[in-house]
């Protein structure tokens, strides 16, 4: 007989922590729209001029 060794809390911590992401999305949609954002996400990557010295 092979024993193979199952880890069944490696998935369990994975679907966990979907399920906080997907609820850390919703409440930040509700925010959102609380405060009357629109849809629209801002863009993280928006590059900075540097005043020259």
């Amino acid at each position: 007989m092979v024993d193979k060794i199952v880890d069944f809390q490696a998935g369990k911590e994975s679907q966990l922590h979907k399920r906080k992401e997907a609820k850390l999305d919703a409440m930040r949609q509700a925010f959102r729209l609380s405060r009357g954002e629109t849809e629209k996400t801002p863009t993280k990557n928006k590059k900075r001029r540097k005043s020259k010295k």
